[in-house]
């Protein structure tokens, strides 16, 4: 994964509309050095790197839209975002269906093979309908941003109430799905907890250097359950996948989607497990309610 360009020269008593308009400056360029890498071909890694830098700046529009018109400009990116992630998706998929080949006996790969060409196939509408959505951001949507962030303005300290208030309503939400997939640990439940670690994380990434030691602590805590929520997340979408196929595909591709299934089923307990021993440390340490009580 990528990192932020670090920032310098912003502290906890930076005004917060200034560190908001060098923020977004800075994370917008981060996202045009990664469209720059694609000049050459939408590569896997080209792509997957620009996903993340994108996911970066629409957290920092999340986080100052109060101080402009940013609301519509997260919009925008989204679209890219999403763009991109069609055509990621079909990346990781077919790179995770070429690896299973191998594992293959000669005399059943032909199956897993034919799945990932069914796969793969879907690549050049996503690849097409990318770089429309790249173009539309190059001729809009960067000009509309330079333009806003220029003008942002409010009231308010970087490292102010204000701000450690919001991280502390994130993480009492993050506790509450916490809790919910304690109870319940179902596919929905996880995502909709990975989605909130993942925004806690880049919002934790925005406010680092007004709240250094802080944020530090949040991030040690954060990155390992992100990690092990998006593996689980990785065995469910390949859940569905092959479930798809193995209604629906032609004769070999639904032999190979059964014979699959069993593999990931086992995959997806075994991180479930790995899931709930690291919710559980969360839990018997007081993880979110320390976090919370640093960020007083």
């Amino acid at each position: 994964m990528p990192h932020p360009t670090p920032m310098r020269g912003l502290g906890p008593d930076s005004r917060l509309a200034e560190a908001a308009r060098r923020l977004l400056t800075s994370r917008l360029a981060d996202v045009r050095h990664e469209e720059d890498a694609l000049a050459g071909g939408l590569t896997e890694d080209g792509v997957h790197d620009m996903r993340v830098s994108t996911r970066r700046l629409r957290a920092a529009l999340k986080v100052f839209r109060a101080l402009g018109g940013l609301e519509p400009l997260e919009r925008e990116v989204k679209k890219l975002q999403d763009s991109l992630g069609e055509v990621r998706d079909v990346h990781v998929q077919g790179a995770w269906l070429k690896q299973e080949a191998r594992k293959e006996k000669p005399s059943k790969r032909a199956g897993v093979d034919a799945l990932r060409t069914s796969v793969e196939s879907q690549l050049g509408a996503k690849e097409k309908r990318l770089r429309r959505a790249l173009k539309r951001w190059d001729e809009k949507t960067v000009p509309a941003l330079l333009s806003e962030a220029k003008r942002l303005e409010g009231p308010g300290r970087y490292g102010g109430q204000r701000v450690r208030k919001q991280l502390r309503r994130r993480l009492r939400s993050l506790e509450r799905l916490m809790l919910d997939y304690s109870a319940a640990p179902d596919a929905l439940t996880a995502h909709e907890m990975r989605k909130a670690v993942k925004k806690l994380r880049y919002e934790a990434e925005i406010f680092r250097p007004a709240l250094r030691r802080r944020m530090e602590a949040l991030l040690e805590a954060l990155v390992p359950l992100q990690e092990l929520l998006g593996e689980l997340h990785d065995a469910d979408v390949r859940l569905g996948l092959l479930e798809g196929f193995a209604a629906e595909g032609t004769a070999p591709e639904r032999t190979a989607a059964r014979q699959l299934l069993e593999r990931v089923r086992d995959e997806r307990a075994e991180r479930a497990a790995h899931t709930a021993r690291e919710l559980q440390r969360w839990h018997s340490e007081k993880l979110a309610r320390g976090l919370r009580q640093l960020l007083d």
